[in-house]
């Protein structure tokens, strides 16, 4: 599998988001009710993600232990280069949770910045954050 990060944004009333999301060995969807200035919110984050090797971002819709799923996405740097990744915690409401990690490229990152902001303005979009296999990154 390409490791992935992809939401799904739909402005009904209320707003949700569907999020899919797999490594090379893992995967998780969910689906959460969210406030679209939430979402707003973590595109301005990551606008400027990362300004240093301890910048994090982290996103959470629902909570953990909730029957009705949850969504937290840590966007984070995992090295003293710079190197980012996601932390992706998913869980639905058939209590099927998956954790782990993305990692990305800061192209990528800028792509799936503007596609939310995309969705956002137009009401409905996907947006991809398209991971790299952890081998391929040489220090």
């Amino acid at each position: 599998m390409q490791p992935r990060l992809e939401i799904e944004f739909l402005r009904d009333d209320p707003a949700k988001i569907r999020i899919k999301a797999c490594s090379e060995s893992f995967a998780g969807e969910a689906e959460q009710y969210i406030n679209a200035q939430s979402l707003e919110k973590l595109a301005e984050q990551l606008s400027a993600f990362p300004e240093s090797n301890s910048d994090e971002v982290t996103f959470k819709v629902g909570d953990i232990d909730s029957p009705y799923g949850h969504c937290e996405l840590k966007f984070h740097c995992f090295d003293s280069a710079g190197h980012t990744a996601v932390l992706v915690s998913l869980s639905n409401d058939s209590a099927c949770t998956a954790k782990f990690i993305v990692q990305f490229e800061a192209l990528s990152l800028d792509a799936f910045v503007s596609s939310i902001k995309l969705a956002l303005k137009s009401g409905s979009g996907v947006s991809d954050l398209i991971g790299i296999k952890p081998y391929t990154q040489n220090v």
